[in-house]
């Protein structure tokens, strides 16, 4: 795949939101490595994706799952494989149910902060330094509003929002040293089978598209980075 474009990391990228992203990233000439759990999910994009002559990279990891060994050889692999990186965003989601506080289970409680907070920071710091050999690599998070998120009900998930935002907000001033940029982003609400499990009365045609979602994320690759 080394073409001497740019690369970006999609995680979560077999999502509704991931694909778009995905899509956006391969028509502006970036080519995409694609991280998710969903295999089947990730082949099918990179059947669509290879059909066009830009197959994308396919990186078959679950993040509530994966530690700290995984992540720096994944690393490796790219370092390997492309020599740079010029952005990475989180785009993974995992949502369980509202449920009352006392009513989740641990392993729920456990698996969502380490889909949502630790497997991305873990994630991260192993691409780094990787990261900060180009002059205007990116790290997006796609986070959501925490108004809407910590209330009642939202248990691990508005926990797991509001560690992001924190996140966001640490490696943004430390990165500044290393010359990556670091944006959170809250798309607002769009359609996906996971928001439609959250919300399963909306109306899916009322809802922004995926790909309207994506476009302010997209727009960052389009312009210099500040």
């Amino acid at each position: 795949m080394a073409s001497g474009n740019k690369t970006v990391l999609i995680t979560g990228a077999a999502g509704a939101l991931g694909q778009a992203l995905v899509h956006g990233l391969t028509q502006a000439d970036i080519d995409c490595v694609v991280l998710d759990r969903d295999l089947r999910g990730l082949n099918k994009l990179h059947d669509e994706l290879a059909a066009q002559g830009k197959p994308p990279l396919i990186a078959p990891v679950d993040l509530a799952g994966a530690g700290p060994d995984d992540y720096a050889e994944l690393a490796e692999q790219l370092e390997d494989s492309l020599g740079r990186l010029d952005g990475l965003i989180h785009a993974a989601a995992d949502f369980a149910a509202l449920r009352p506080f006392d009513h989740v289970p641990p392993d729920e409680w456990i698996n969502t902060l380490q889909a949502g907070l630790t497997g991305p920071f873990l994630l991260t710091q192993c691409l780094l330094p990787l990261m900060s050999r180009t002059s205007d690599s990116q790290t997006i998070w796609v986070n959501d509003d925490l108004d809407q998120v910590t209330g009642a009900y939202w248990g691990a998930y508005g926990v797991t929002q509001a560690g992001r935002e924190a996140l966001v907000k640490i490696l943004k001033a430390e990165c500044k040293q290393k010359g990556i940029a670091v944006h959170g982003i809250d798309p607002g609400k769009f359609y996906s089978p996971l928001r439609s499990r959250i919300w399963p009365m909306e109306n899916p045609a009322e809802l922004p598209t995926p790909e309207q979602a994506a476009a302010p994320i997209l727009e960052l690759f389009r312009k210099p980075v500040p």
